[in-house]
């Protein structure tokens, strides 16, 4: 019997190339107010998960109707940006969907002024709701993380509830418009 040595080759060594080398993490520097831009698609953007958020609300109100749309609390506008609201932050969120205890709490936020109860008109099919507009005071150079903040601790009071889906009556709308043409004439 023979055996036969096999040649051992110094190609086993692993081949890899070295691209460009990356740093182990970024540093970003923050973000005020006025570099955030304007979202211009509107507010008619439906939003069925958490993940849809980022692309219908600035970056200032981000965290704030996350948290929000986490408790089911819905959300109907927001705003913050360096275009055109650079002086407030706020968040419009659809009085009729919350349940008794998130009512309370608005109702608490009214009496200390840190929100405004919007009782719903017949402008248009936006104000067919009543709201609840909630804004903080922003300058400009504000950070965004300060605004986020600032924006989360005014909403802090507002519990997890059931998803409550209030529906638009066709013949309601119906009689809102012709109430509003009637006025126009």
């Amino acid at each position: 019997m023979q055996f036969h040595k096999k040649k051992v080759s110094d190609n086993k060594t692993p081949k890899f190339t070295i691209g460009k080398k990356k740093l182990p993490f970024t540093i970003t520097p923050a973000r005020k107010v006025k570099d955030v831009p304007a979202f211009h698609q509107g507010t008619n953007i439906t939003v069925k998960v958490r993940d849809d958020l980022k692309d219908v609300v600035e970056e200032p109100c981000l965290k704030a109707c996350q948290q929000l749309f986490d408790k089911n609390i819905e959300t109907m506008d927001s705003g913050c940006n360096g275009e055109n609201c650079s002086d407030r932050a706020y968040i419009v969120i659809n009085y009729d969907t919350l349940n008794v205890n998130n009512k309370r709490v608005a109702a608490d936020m009214v009496k200390h002024n840190t929100a405004r109860f919007l009782p719903k008109s017949d402008e248009s099919i936006r104000h067919y709701f009543n709201q609840l507009y909630v804004q903080i005071s922003v300058t400009p150079e504000d950070y965004v993380r300060s605004v986020e903040q600032r924006l989360s601790n005014v909403l802090q009071g507002f519990v997890p509830q059931q998803k409550i889906t209030k529906k638009m009556d066709p013949a309601h709308i119906m009689a809102m418009h012709m109430r509003a043409q009637n006025r126009t004439k």
